[in-house]
This record gives structure tokens, C-alpha cells and sequence, in this order.
């Protein structure tokens, strides 16, 4: 556990105190970034946040900007914050609406999936070495997602519990919730969840 033992972190923790090591030692902060936010399910958003194909919702998993976006095809998808091409971050505002995610970098435009879909200057690229369809050149998409009526998760971690087993009794408290609707289907407002 990069230099420190479960019992040296259970040590931090007492009935009646906490250690101010957990809350500023920088190889803890390390440690809980890769453990909790590099392999468990994150909630990201709720699906009512992007209603129509274009809509995004932007927010991190741990240190990591993701784009929470509907897709053409009326799929949720969860993507990296940043260009295929230079890493540099797409979108600065919280939530909105496009028809393609465009770098202000070298001007190179996403599709919602992901995928690259124009660059500028084509003709400036080598064709032999250069593959406009490669997935490389596009958005990363985090490893995992589901949508569990309506709540998107996303993990970055390509194996592990699936959602439902990680998420355990708390499926039955967004069951209950989501059940009490007359539509089947809750919406989220500003700070809280609404029934429809």
C-alpha cells in the first residue's frame, strides 16, 4: 500500500479522533486516489442532467475531468476531459449542449462517443503513418459505466465488481426511490432529486 500498512491506517483512525495525517500526508493522498477513485464505482450524474443527444455534464472522478454526455444514438457516455491529440482540456464550462466537442488547441472536433471527427489541415498529416479512425486519436472513454435507473456510475478500473454487487443495499434505496414516482423516473434540480 505505497509504504504504509492497513494497521499504520487504522492507527490515524480513533472512536474519538482522527489523525490529521489522513487529511494531508500527500502518499495517503496518493494512496486513496489510485484504492477508492482509480477502482470503485463513482457516481457521476444522474441522467436527467443530459436529456438530449448533445447535452454534457461535466465532473471528476478523483483528480480526473469527465465529460458525462448523450450520445445521437440517446446513450450515456462518460469521457476524459481532454484531446486525443495534445491532452488539452475540451470543455471549461459545467454543463451545455454541442453537436461536436472541438479543442481550442489545434481545432481537432469529437463526436459525443468519442470518436474524432474532422481535424483541421488533413492534408498536413502524414496518410501513411496517420489513421484519422484509430481509436487513439479520440476521446478516452472511462473504463466503465452503467446507468442504474437513471444514476450513472463510472469506474476507471477495467475489472472488478460489477455495479450492482458493489453498490449491494443500496440498490434497494434507489429502487425505493425511484418507485415512489408515478412516472418510474426521477429528475435532479439544483442540490436534490425530484420525483416525476
Amino acid at each position: 500500500m505505497d509504504g504504509f500498512t492497513r494497521d499504520d491506517i487504522e492507527r490515524l483512525v480513533e472512536p474519538d479522533r482522527v489523525h490529521r495525517r489522513l487529511y494531508s500526508d500527500p502518499a495517503l493522498f496518493k494512496l486513496e486516489m489510485d484504492k477508492v477513485f482509480g477502482h470503485a464505482w463513482i457516481y457521476v450524474g444522474h441522467d436527467s442532467q443530459i436529456p438530449n443527444p448533445g447535452d454534457y455534464f461535466t465532473t471528476q472522478i478523483g483528480l480526473q475531468p469527465v465529460i458525462m454526455v448523450r450520445h445521437t444514438d440517446n446513450s450515456v457516455r462518460v469521457l476524459y476531459n481532454r484531446c486525443g491529440h495534445k491532452g488539452a482540456q475540451l470543455v471549461g464550462d459545467r454543463c451545455g449542449s454541442v453537436k461536436a466537442f472541438r479543442c481550442c488547441y489545434h481545432g481537432w472536433t469529437f463526436k459525443t462517443d468519442g470518436s474524432l471527427h474532422t481535424i483541421p489541415v488533413r492534408d498536413g498529416y502524414d496518410a501513411t503513418k496517420f489513421d484519422p479512425t484509430d481509436p487513439q486519436y479520440g476521446m478516452r472513454s472511462v473504463a466503465r459505466v452503467e446507468n442504474y435507473r437513471g444514476f450513472v456510475f463510472a469506474s476507471m478500473a477495467a475489472d472488478g465488481h460489477d455495479l450492482k454487487s458493489y453498490l449491494s443495499g443500496v440498490v434497494a434505496a434507489i429502487d425505493d426511490m425511484v418507485d415512489r414516482s408515478p412516472e418510474d423516473a426521477l429528475e435532479v434540480g439544483t442540490g436534490y432529486f425530484r420525483i416525476i
